[in-house]
């Protein structure tokens, strides 16, 4: 069968591109005020080549930007240092293992060269105001977690984005990304980077193989919003996970992952980040 399709009038062509120009205009004139990016990539044993690697192509989309980079990887992730380098940062990018240092225990902080607590953070660290937080394949970061053996539902998956995202709020940042698949930072990056706002490029990267599991107030403060979208593919999955260094490989039944998350205002966009 061959479907036509209707002409689209020469007038909604030339409004279409003139849109895209003058965003895309906006854009770069926002990135004209020297944006700059922090990339920190923590020690995760045999993965953390790899993880270096997909950091690069981020590093490589930011420079193609017009964003300035700083790279902290593997062994090079004292605290210190980057503590005095991401005050100038509008772009803070964590790829590493998640932990349970948050306050009270619950999920949270950093796994660097040293363990760094929820706590620690908050009281040290500062980003640029409006700065923009990104959290790539972070055990928690966006709900779920390697060690998860079934579903842990929506409720704990909100408290583990909660408890990982609201300790940047109090040090700068306005907006919190987290995306466990490949290349998901990455499309949402470029997205953001092109002109639209967080909810256009977080609903953009959950086309594929989420669904957006819910989308409310955030608890913690009511101008921002929290959503997270999940996959159910069922079948059995390859889990890795490591406990003291030891690496484990293992075959288990695939429950729902709460793979991707945002908290932040919906209309949040790079114009907001001078």
């Amino acid at each position: 069968m061959i479907q036509k399709i209707k002409p689209i009038p020469y007038i909604a062509i030339i409004l279409f591109s003139l849109f895209a120009l003058i965003n895309n205009t906006i854009a770069q004139n926002a990135y004209s005020s020297g944006l700059k990016a922090i990339l920190i990539v923590g020690d995760q044993q045999d993965g953390t080549n790899s993880a270096i690697a997909e950091m690069n192509e981020l590093a490589s989309l930011f420079t193609q930007n017009g964003v300035y980079v700083y790279k902290f990887y593997n062994n090079n992730t004292d605290w210190q240092n980057i503590v005095n380098v991401a005050r100038d940062c509008s772009f803070f990018v964590y790829s590493g293992h998640g932990s349970n240092q948050g306050v009270g225990g619950a999920v949270g902080g950093l796994s660097l060269n040293e363990m760094i607590s929820t706590n620690e953070l908050m009281s040290t660290l500062r980003l640029k105001n409006n700065a923009m937080v990104l959290f790539k394949s972070v055990c928690n970061g966006a709900g779920s977690s390697a060690g998860d053996d079934d579903d842990i539902q929506i409720s704990e998956a909100k408290n583990r984005v909660t408890n990982y995202s609201y300790p940047f709020f109090s040090v700068g940042a306005s907006a919190y990304y987290a995306n466990n698949f490949q290349k998901g930072v990455y499309n949402f990056l470029n997205d953001f980077l092109s002109g639209l706002n967080l909810k256009q490029a977080y609903v953009n990267s959950t086309k594929t193989w989420t669904n957006i599991e819910m989308d409310e107030t955030f608890s913690k403060d009511s101008g921002k919003s929290i959503s997270i979208a999940s996959s159910n593919w069922g079948g059995s999955s390859t889990r890795t996970t490591y406990t003291n260094g030891v690496r484990r490989v293992e075959t288990v039944p695939s429950s729902k992952q709460y793979d991707i998350a945002f908290v932040g205002n919906k209309n949040f966009s790079i114009l907001n980040m001078k």
